[in-house]
């Protein structure tokens, strides 16, 4: 029968008798194993934060590539809700690019604020003009879908074109007054775009029928987002010279003007009230021949 002695492995006293030659072994080798595993760790690191760095420092996409474009369409809900709120409640000494748009200008809002206006305007438009004539049995209502794309095209060109002109206005007279505000042409589409959100609601109560309530409404629209072009432009212009500074801004203003009231005269008093009437004067005449015949 096997002792308690036979039983014994050899390797524990291999190992017994390796730790008693040199105590220090182990620990040396366990704090040069942890001295190498977080050198490995400050290298990676190292390496992670040059990557994010690297990251954060691409190159921008070529204009011709979707990339480009993203990059104005890239804002929140709240930052829109926030800018719109800035364009129907202008407060003097505030300015709306400097507070709302120049950290990060956009397309997104003025995009759909124009969409949404240009349906709006359309489609109250064919609404007055039905409550207008209804109760007239000579009058035969017809929709006028062409009201689309006439509001689609008065709309979006003010929206690009007057910016643009303004634009390049703007920056060559900064070549010649050093000490004006600059705008880029982006920041300037941005503001005509949200400032024209207020006509939105300003066309749904235009179906209302008494034609002295349409003015007021229209006159105070047109009031409110010309306030927020104005406080805009003028720190951009009072450097100047008067004369140019005082016709820039009585300038940006009527072009304003003659939208709104475009609006209101051409959508909401429409031409088709005398084609009826000429319409039916054809037609009686019409028939007045036939009955002398």
């Amino acid at each position: 029968m096997a002792t308690a002695d036979d039983l014994k492995f050899q390797e524990f006293d291999d190992a017994a008798n390796l730790l008693t030659a040199n105590p220090d072994a182990t620990t040396v080798s366990i704090g040069e194993s942890g001295g190498q595993h977080g050198h490995r760790m400050e290298d990676e690191e190292e390496d992670s934060d040059k990557t994010e760095l690297l990251a954060g420092q691409k190159k921008s996409a070529p204009f011709w590539t979707f990339d480009y474009y993203q990059t104005f369409f890239d804002v929140d809900t709240y930052q829109v809700l926030d800018r719109i709120k800035g364009s129907v409640l202008p407060i003097p000494g505030r300015n709306f690019v400097r507070l709302y748009i120049r950290s990060n200008p956009d397309l997104y809002g003025p995009f759909w604020i124009c969409a949404t206006l240009v349906f709006t305007i359309a489609i109250s438009g064919n609404l007055s003009n039905f409550l207008m004539h209804l109760g007239q049995p000579q009058y035969h209502y017809v929709p006028e879908f062409r009201k689309v794309s006439i509001a689609a095209t008065a709309i979006y060109a003010y929206v690009w074109l007057v910016p643009l002109a303004l634009w390049g206005f703007l920056t060559w007279r900064q070549s010649k007054v050093m000490s004006m505000v600059s705008y880029s042409f982006l920041e300037i589409v941005c503001v005509y775009g949200y400032s024209l959100f207020i006509y939105i609601p300003a066309a749904v109560l235009w179906i209302i029928p008494p034609e002295a309530l349409r003015w007021v409404i229209m006159a105070f629209a047109m009031c409110l987002s010309g306030t927020v072009l104005m406080l805009t432009f003028w720190p951009a212009v009072r450097e100047d010279n008067r004369r140019i500074a005082v016709t820039t801004m009585v300038t940006i203003m009527l072009l304003h003007a003659l939208l709104a009231v475009g609006f209101k005269v051409y959508f909401f008093d429409p031409p088709e009230k005398d084609h009826a009437t000429h319409k039916e004067a054809t037609l009686n005449a019409t028939k007045g021949t036939a009955q002398a015949q």
